[in-house]
């Protein structure tokens, strides 16, 4: 029960730090000749992985997993097993489904949790780094007569001078690093493919390869296309993928040890 409060302030927190302007990403300095931030901004209609194909990554496909694996375990090993049962069970088709809806909750319950806490790490790096991304000259579109200069040789600009007219874009253009499509994609990644290697046996010799090294190879597709689009810089997703990695070991192997009961 001590885990819903803090699952519960960390949702509240995701929401005043994504959906809100209450708290607003540093102003970091930057060149207006910068090639580096002068790449196009590509409109989300036009995005490889959107935000709603990137919950689906991390949130869907790796819940769906854990209910189908849960079923298909917790059923066969209820089916061989003969001994009386001690607790109330909830039984159907012969299986018995009351440890499957338990340890289910568990794994997805944590996975959540990870994925709030992974999130919200990444805001508040965002927000207090301000890294600009490739494409923030396109959208500041800075108004160099507000510092009385006339070109951009030499400019290092301290000063809010854009002119851009959308400021949900500028803001998010100061929200770089680390990429949250590649802390997201990671965590859930490296979580699944631990409770994959956890749960499976021996004999699915094919199986559980074929399952991590799909998961694995989605976070990286998920990254990489936040680089080829122009959305994040390459340290930026590197990083990304090392944050969300260690956040998945550590609250499995180390906080909540969640699939120790299998090892």
């Amino acid at each position: 029960m001590l885990q819903l409060p803090i699952l519960a302030s960390s949702v509240v927190s995701l929401y005043f730090l994504e959906l809100t302007n209450i708290f607003q990403p540093v102003h970091s300095g930057y060149s207006c000749n910068d090639r580096s931030l002068s790449l196009p901004y590509i409109l989300p209609r036009q995005e490889v992985c959107p935000l709603p194909l990137l919950f689906s990554l991390a949130f869907a496909a790796p819940t769906v997993t854990i209910l189908i694996g849960e079923a298909i375990l917790y059923c066969y090993l209820s089916r061989r097993s003969s001994s009386t049962q001690t607790e109330a069970n909830i039984n159907a088709a012969g299986c018995n489904f009351n440890s499957y809806i338990r340890r289910a909750l568990r794994f997805i319950g944590v996975h959540i949790f990870g994925l709030c806490v992974t999130a919200l790490i990444t805001d508040i790096l965002q927000l207090s780094t301000g890294q600009h991304t490739p494409y923030w000259l396109d959208v500041c579109k800075p108004n160099l007569t507000h510092i009385n200069m006339s070109s951009c040789d030499e400019a290092f600009i301290l000063e809010d001078i854009c002119s851009g007219p959308d400021v949900g874009l500028i803001n998010a253009g100061r929200k770089s690093f680390p990429s949250q499509h590649a802390t997201l994609a990671a965590f859930a990644a490296v979580y699944i493919s631990m409770y994959f290697n956890t749960v499976l046996t021996d004999s699915a010799k094919l199986l559980k390869p074929l399952l991590v090294f799909s998961f694995v190879m989605l976070a990286i597709l998920a990254g990489l296309t936040r680089i080829i689009q122009f959305r994040n810089h390459p340290v930026d997703v590197y990083c990304g993928w090392l944050l969300g990695a260690a956040i998945a070991v550590y609250l499995v192997k180390i906080r909540f040890s969640v699939l120790r009961e299998y090892t």
